[in-house]
Parts: C-alpha cells; structure tokens; sequence
C-alpha cells in the first residue's frame, strides 16, 4: 500500500525576542557602536557576548519562569564599562505544530522595567524601552525597542 508524508515543520522555529535599539534624541534607528553583553541576572549565561555594531539582536525567554531579569552591560575603547538592567514579566504559551515537529514555547510580555545607569559612568544608556509586539514566537519580527541616551536630560 503506497503512502506518503508531508510533514509541515516551520524552517524558520527558533523562539527568541526580537530588541532593535533606537536613539532617544533622534527616535530613529541606532548602529551602537560600543560593546554589548546581555547576561541572564542571577547565573553565569551569557546571551549575547560582546556584541558590537549592533542595530538589533534576538534574546531567548525562559519558559521555566514567568519573569526573566536581563543585565546589559555597555563598555567602550575608553575602559568605561556601567550596566542597566531590563525586568520582562512574560506568560508562556505551549506550541504545537505537528507531532513530528520540534516543542516549541512562545511567550506573550506582559510587562517590562528597567534600570538605567548614570551617564558619568559611561555616557550610554537606556532612556526608555517600548513594547512593539507582546507576542514572541518565530516571526522576525521587532518586540523591544530599546531607546539608548547618550547625552544628559535637559
């Protein structure tokens, strides 16, 4: 008896969210130019190392916890080095495609704090943070902008 099988697992089926970083002063895009390092709070993991020339990333959530606490850590050719912190409250949703697919968690935000360090420290840092689209899954799609000061408030 011939027999076929189709099976529809999506290419594309890493879930990470999708930061894009913005200048406050402008409100446009933003090529950072100093390093970033984005480490899960509270362990050794780091999930981005040492980026640079950055307009965007993707970060992993957890979906053993509904609250994941990020630590950006900026530093420069100067030696300067501060660290900001981004709080994300986050539900996660199971996913099913197909039984011969990967599982797969995907995550709606629901909140998200953060902390910004003096400018003295380093002159870089997060002003501001919008949430584009609360839904995390395998779209490429931005859910974080990140809007980055690099001058003092007036």
């Amino acid at each position: 008896m011939p027999s076929c099988s189709n099976i529809d697992c999506p290419l594309d089926n890493i879930v990470g969210m999708t930061v894009t970083l913005y200048s406050s002063e402008t409100r446009q895009p933003l090529t950072l130019t100093d390093t970033l390092t984005v480490q899960v709070s509270g362990s050794d993991t780091i999930l981005l190392n040492r980026g640079i020339n950055l307009q965007s990333f993707m970060l992993p959530l957890r979906y053993s916890t509904d609250t994941d606490t990020l630590l950006l850590r900026f530093s420069n050719e100067k030696g300067q080095a501060a660290r900001d912190t981004l709080f994300l409250s986050h539900e996660a949703k199971p996913h099913f495609e197909n039984i011969d697919c990967p599982a797969a968690v995907f995550h709606k935000i629901q909140n998200i704090r953060w902390t910004s360090h003096l400018l003295r420290e380093m002159p870089l840092t997060i002003d501001s943070v919008a949430l584009i689209n609360p839904n995390v899954n395998y779209d490429d799609t931005e859910n974080l902008r990140v809007y980055l000061r690099a001058t003092a408030s007036e």
